[in-house]
């Protein structure tokens, strides 16, 4: 294995004897190295592979953003690994690492990019988002640059998405989705729910499941229980309007048919956010 680009003691990028671009971690495994030295694999204790379609843009990706941020993205990586128990692909070093440099150079320009996913992110996934808001106070460490908390989300997807343990294929879709459901309920209602809330929570919680089945096209397949239920709202104009909006919206959108229980659900859902 040869080294490609020291970034700290600990972590170095290096071509693997199979020709694979890698970035590789453990203690020491850089000190006093410089390109072009072997690397002393008995020090390795983590490795992350990027796929062969990733090889011009990592190398580019080595020449173009300063080191500092490929040492910050490790450094959140690793702490992720830990606390999540799970392992990345190697593409997160690139995703995080360029908007690292992209999100400070917008900070020093003046220019804000709100995250209009941020609020469902929060809700979802709590313990990415723990570490991006931790991650946001790394790199003030590091740089002195305080990011905007739109960034602890932005970072927070980068983790989900390039996790190895979870499905997150759909992640961007399933928050849009959730977003969308969540204003209809909203604007048809009238009403600003609560964020703090453990209904908001649950809700929340309950679209995201909700999306993953559209995505996948995996219906529940169920004989309807809940039809006793659905009349207590029947009468509701209001409701019953929202309801078929939020139908109505998933089915044009993303070809999905809610079924008689997943409607019934999600009605005994917006309603505990009503109480």
């Amino acid at each position: 294995m040869v080294i490609l680009k020291v970034f700290n003691n600990n972590s170095v990028a290096a071509i693997s004897n199979s020709g694979s671009d890698i970035i590789l971690v453990g203690s020491g495994i850089g000190f006093h190295k410089k390109v072009g030295d072997q690397v002393d694999e008995s020090k390795i204790e983590r490795t992350y592979v990027f796929q062969d379609d990733q090889k011009t843009r990592f190398e580019k990706s080595l020449e173009k953003i300063p080191t500092v941020y490929f040492e910050i993205a490790e450094y959140i990586v690793s702490n992720a690994s830990k606390k999540l128990h799970t392992e990345f692909s190697g593409e997160i070093f690139l995703a995080i690492s360029d908007h690292i440099s992209f999100a400070i150079k917008r900070k020093l320009e003046g220019i804000y990019l709100p995250n209009v996913l941020l609020n469902e992110t929060k809700t979802l996934y709590k313990e990415e988002y723990a570490i991006g808001k931790w991650a946001l106070y790394y790199i003030y460490k590091r740089t002195k640059v305080k990011l905007d908390e739109d960034e602890a989300g932005y970072i927070a997807l980068h983790l989900v998405n390039f996790s190895l343990n979870a499905d997150s294929h759909y992640t961007v879709k399933v928050l849009s989705l959730t977003k969308e459901v969540l204003e209809i309920i909203q604007k048809t209602m009238k009403i600003t729910l609560d964020q703090d809330s453990f209904a908001y929570s649950r809700i929340s919680t309950h679209l995201k499941y909700l999306g993953e089945r559209v995505f996948k096209n995996n219906p529940i397949e169920l004989k309807d229980t809940t039809s006793d239920i659905r009349t207590f709202f029947e009468d509701d104009v209001r409701m019953t309007l929202c309801m078929n909006r939020i139908v109505n919206h998933v089915r044009d959108k993303y070809g999905y048919i809610l079924s008689p229980n997943e409607q019934t659900y999600l009605y005994l859902h917006i309603k505990r956010n009503l109480e």
